[in-house]
């Protein structure tokens, strides 16, 4: 996986930088399909996503 800016992954999933930057920050909270076009814009599945913010993924 390559790194991107949060302005080339809203880019990519459709929704605003200020919008992924709440998301990342915990401001707001992602539905599953927000998740779904986010993980499928950062080209990992759905679950990686979910292991990274539980802290079970190492990578």
């Amino acid at each position: 996986m390559t790194l991107m800016t949060q302005e080339k992954l809203a880019e990519r999933a459709g929704f605003s930088a200020r919008y992924v930057g709440a998301i990342e920050r915990g401001d707001v909270s992602a539905s599953v399909t927000v998740l779904g076009q986010i993980a499928e814009a950062s080209g990992v599945e759905p679950g990686y996503l979910l292991k990274k913010a539980a802290g079970l993924s190492k990578s």
